[in-house]
């Protein structure tokens, strides 16, 4: 049975129909028949969706319960969250590490490192990376993205030792290795020239298909932000902007709002800087935030359908902020068990770790 016999319409009609409708609405339609499933897992067809709904954003939650959580956005004052399962698994949450284009990377309270789509409730694991530093003696961090050119997910990591353990207190590699979900493997690359381990212990800030740090060099220690290529694995730099302490650089933090790169942190005040045009350090632009507390919460994305609003979250909180009006307002979240942490945003997306990865 064709998929045009369900509507009465043609097939490229149909298609075209089903692109426009939201993620969540064609898992539902997988069902209608054969030939709507095989269409709507159609990797070409999941890509076009994306490309029609790369704005649908919505936030992920970690709670007190180890739970996860979604939670959409709009010009409402209060919002009910949804709780994201993945049967038949009961999984601890305990990281929301990165996402990309509907797929989130995150971790378990056992260091267990998944991708997700929250969307289709599908779970990948990742295997153990063979050229992990061993527990309890390093930090790690990563970062998670997608590179067109090999038309592959790949999950960035970036270790080193803990310098105050007693083993290794003058170790100051920084050891890169990347995991290809299309090759679901490991492979070891040069270490980093940079120094990771100053500032704070983040994710890597997905912007233009690089993933970017705030480092340091040595020696002298000069702040720097690093932009990691997911296409050639090699890591360039690019400039602050130009009112910030080039000493205390290194202690703001990196977010992406509406697809640009941005900084802010203690040592910029209540300023957010955003990178307008990526790469060019003229292009960035200072942006204040009144009346509300960087300290307690961070920029996490833009509401959906405005680049003026910005999504702030926290610790059991969220608040909208205006560019425009200077005025905030704080959002009542509803649905969620104890307390809860904003994770980060995610795309509403049909991606599925296991078809990339070749899994049945």
């Amino acid at each position: 049975m064709s998929a045009s016999s369900h509507t009465g319409l043609p097939p490229n009609i149909t298609q075209a129909i089903l692109r426009r409708l939201p993620a969540k609405s064609l898992g539902r339609f997988k069902s209608v028949s054969k030939t709507w499933n095989s269409l709507i897992s159609n990797p070409k067809f999941i890509k076009t969706h994306l490309l029609h709904h790369n704005n649908i954003t919505k936030l992920i939650l970690v709670s007190d319960t180890k739970s996860l959580y979604s939670l959409h956005i709009n010009n409402l004052s209060t919002t009910v969250i949804q709780l994201i399962t993945f049967p038949p698994r009961q999984i601890m949450w305990e990281q929301i590490l990165g996402s990309c284009n509907g797929i989130v990377l995150a971790k378990d309270e056992l260091d267990s490192i998944f991708l997700t789509n929250p969307t289709t409730r599908q779970l990948w694991k990742v295997p153990v990376n063979p050229y992990a530093l061993p527990d309890h003696e390093s930090f790690i961090m990563y970062g998670f993205g997608y590179d067109s050119s090999s038309d592959d997910y790949k999950l960035v990591s970036i270790s080193f030792w803990d310098t105050d353990n007693e083993h290794n207190p003058y170790c100051t590699d920084m050891f890169v290795s990347v995991y290809s979900l299309r090759n679901n493997s490991w492979r070891r690359l040069n270490n980093s020239p940079y120094d990771h381990a100053v500032g704070h212990l983040t994710s890597g800030v997905l912007v233009n298909q690089k993933l970017h740090w705030l480092t340091t060099t040595r020696p002298g220690y000069a702040s720097k932000i690093v932009a990691f290529s997911l296409e050639n694995e090699e890591f360039s730099e690019i400039e602050l902007p130009s009112l910030v302490d080039n000493e205390k650089g290194v202690f703001n933090e990196l977010v992406v709002l509406g697809g640009k790169l941005c900084m802010f942190g203690t040592p910029v005040g209540n300023d957010l800087w955003v990178m307008e045009e990526y790469g060019v350090g003229e292009s960035w632009t200072q942006v204040c935030i009144d009346g509300v507390e960087l300290d307690d919460v961070k920029p996490v994305c833009m509401v959906e359908g405005s680049d003026r609003d910005i999504v702030l979250g926290g610790e059991d909180e969220v608040v909208v902020y205006n560019v425009d009006e200077r005025r905030h307002r704080s959002v009542r979240v509803e649905g969620v068990t104890g307390g809860f942490a904003i994770g980060g945003a995610y795309l509403e997306s049909l991606e599925s770790p296991k078809c990339i990865s070749g899994a049945p």
